[in-house]
């Protein structure tokens, strides 16, 4: 019953990041010659794996893009701009990748992150229209303050820490909280994200989602 639960909560979470890039403005590139999610990620290394429990290995991956299935991981959803992959046999862990397209040239962004913990991990490369990748850096981490109401404080037994992840539109800032004793749950008042324009990604704060 746990693993058809876990295994379900994948499924939705894999069907709303596509219904999002589905209804998501298009961001095509100055020419025709757009890279797909599945040739960009096999372009990619597989560091961000290296943040789940199993890990990913070259051979794996060719597996993995040939099958649709290796020994730990699975497609649980493929679009041309993005690939959602779950760790099997749980599929209570996802990776997820997430092309942004620049407007004034052929090339693009390519976010990869892990989806549905607490702890999240994004990576962030941008490959040109000769298919040269570099690493480029994700926005910087809000202040903590940021996400707070304006005369709002944080006991003083609770630590802090931003972490920039992967989200339905683009990336978004994720707070987490902790004690001595574990994980801490401290409302807050607004969200922020960063959404791509078709040249950079830009912040937005709005109210909290949990708030309203």
């Amino acid at each position: 019953m746990i693993c058809q639960r876990a295994r379900t909560l994948l499924f939705v979470l894999a069907l709303a990041v596509i219904s999002a890039l589905a209804l998501a403005p298009a961001e095509s590139g100055a020419t025709g010659q757009e890279r797909n999610a599945r040739e960009v990620f096999a372009s990619l290394p597989e560091s961000i794996f290296e943040n789940t429990p199993e890990g990913l290995s070259s051979q794996e991956k060719q597996k993995l893009l040939a099958k649709g299935q290796s020994d730990f991981w699975e497609v649980a959803g493929e679009t041309e701009d993005i690939m959602v992959f779950a760790n099997l046999p749980f599929h209570d862990v996802a990776v997820a990748l997430r092309l942004f397209r620049h407007s004034n040239d052929a090339s693009l962004d390519a976010a990869i992150g892990t989806l549905g913990g607490t702890v999240c991990t994004v990576e962030l490369w941008r490959m040109d229209a000769s298919g040269r990748l570099v690493p480029v850096d994700t926005p910087p981490e809000p202040a903590i303050e940021e996400f707070l109401a304006k005369d709002q404080k944080l006991p003083p037994d609770v630590q802090a820490t931003v972490m920039i992840c992967l989200g339905l539109g683009g990336l978004r800032a994720q707070p987490l909280f902790w004690t001595s004793t574990g994980m801490a749950h401290v409302p807050v008042a607004y969200d922020i994200g960063y959404q791509w324009n078709g040249k950079l990604f830009e912040k937005y704060v709005q109210p909290s989602s949990d708030a309203q």
